[in-house]
């Protein structure tokens, strides 16, 4: 806690006193709050001189605080919070908003997860199917090419060798075969290549569809951060205005005891 002293005339700067050193929690710019009071100076235990902020950090979203100016690996924490802390009900709010979003979030990482898991299967899929066509494609050229070095070779060989035709044809339907049923395979990958490219045109609409759910919650979450803002920014300004009431009163009643 702070140590404020009743008189201002010694010394303008206050020490926090004993205590180990709390973290100082999240914090929101606040043009209206910020850098070092120089009305009321408060120092830390480093001696340096204590800055304003807004915390946005749980059920404190919206409280002003005193901290240490250092770094974060140097800072002894926070010296003391400048407002009480809210009602419960507000309080309840605010956890329940920042449970919202942590589930958002938590959401939105599980749906990347599966997306990637699907992309990596299909990208399996799509290049075992690539290297299956590209095999069964170099066949097919060697086996067009082996029946063109033979038709070749049976026109330069024919007068001479007329007696090997026979064997030739046989090998020659033989390979036709092989090449229909090559063919046959062929139609069939070409079927699967449309079945991949189908469902890759699916994945992309479904990736189109969680970024736009994405944006959809987070325009969400941002318009309740807006109102949130708007409602602890009305908080404050009361809780000012009560301060500057309390204030006048005190003053009053010093002025009455000093007639008195």
């Amino acid at each position: 806690m702070v140590s404020w002293s009743d008189n201002s005339e010694e010394s303008g700067y206050e020490y926090s006193s004993g205590g180990s050193p709390i973290k100082i929690p999240t914090t929101i710019e606040d043009p209206n709050y910020s850098g070092v009071d120089d009305e009321v100076m408060v120092m830390c235990e480093h001696g340096q001189p204590a800055k304003r902020h807004v915390c946005f950090e749980g059920i404190s979203t919206g409280r002003r605080f005193i901290a240490c100016g250092l770094d974060e690996a140097s800072s002894c924490g926070v010296v003391q919070w400048v407002d009480e802390e809210w009602p419960e009900h507000l309080q309840n709010a605010l956890h329940k908003l920042w449970l919202l979003y942590e589930d958002c979030q938590r959401a939105n990482r599980m749906a990347c997860l599966k997306h990637s898991s699907l992309v990596h299967n299909l990208t399996s899929q799509k290049n075992k199917l690539q290297e299956t066509y590209e095999k069964l494609v170099e066949d097919v050229n060697t086996l067009l090419d082996t029946q063109d070095n033979i038709h070749k070779e049976n026109e330069v060989q024919q007068g001479e060798h007329e007696e090997i035709t026979p064997p030739l044809d046989n090998n020659i339907s033989a390979l036709k075969e092989q090449l229909g049923a090559m063919d046959a395979k062929n139609k069939e990958l070409k079927q699967k290549v449309d079945q991949l490219k189908s469902i890759q045109v699916a994945q992309g609409n479904v990736i189109r569809n969680l970024k736009f759910a994405h944006l959809k919650e987070k325009e969400k979450l941002s318009t309740e951060r807006r109102n949130l803002e708007f409602h602890i920014a009305d908080l404050v300004k009361a809780s000012d205005k009560n301060k500057r009431k309390l204030k006048d009163i005190k003053d009053i009643c010093d002025e009455e005891r000093f007639v008195i």
